[in-house]
């Protein structure tokens, strides 16, 4: 299971390579600044492009795989890591982000819930989510 995700971070790396080299170089002295994004939470997920949430994800995932590779499936120290990568193994981005956008949809007066407690309870410990709300 650990070379599927040395194999999916080093695939995620490869893909993140492209993306940021198409980045332009340092602005000019006549460049407009650039306006600072705010952390994305669910005000914000409706509204963000389908490339913005998959870079959002991306990173979280990322981040998670990272770590998981250092610390193993038995970690020394208490995290989410491990079972948050166990849970969505074999899952796409674009799966993740449906889920995320289907549950915003049918939840609108749940805008300020972020967007990882929405994963995590709904996609890694939905159970809890469920007994929490009977």
């Amino acid at each position: 299971k650990k070379s599927v995700l040395t194999l999916g971070l080093i695939a995620s790396l490869a893909v993140w390579t492209p993306i940021q080299a198409a980045e332009p170089a340092a602005p000019s002295a006549s460049a407009k600044p650039v306006k600072e994004l705010p952390f994305p939470g669910g005000k914000e997920w409706p509204t963000a492009t389908e490339r913005e949430k998959m870079a959002y994800l991306l990173g979280i995932l990322n981040m998670a795989l990272v770590e998981y590779q250092l610390t193993g499936p038995n970690p020394k120290h208490r995290t989410t890591v491990a079972k948050l990568v166990e849970s969505l193994d074999g899952m796409t981005l674009r799966q993740i982000m449906e889920t995320v956008d289907a549950y915003y949809q049918a939840n609108p007066d749940q805008q300020q819930r972020p967007i990882l407690e929405v994963i995590w309870f709904e996609m890694v410990e939905p159970e809890k989510a469920n007994s929490a709300k009977n």
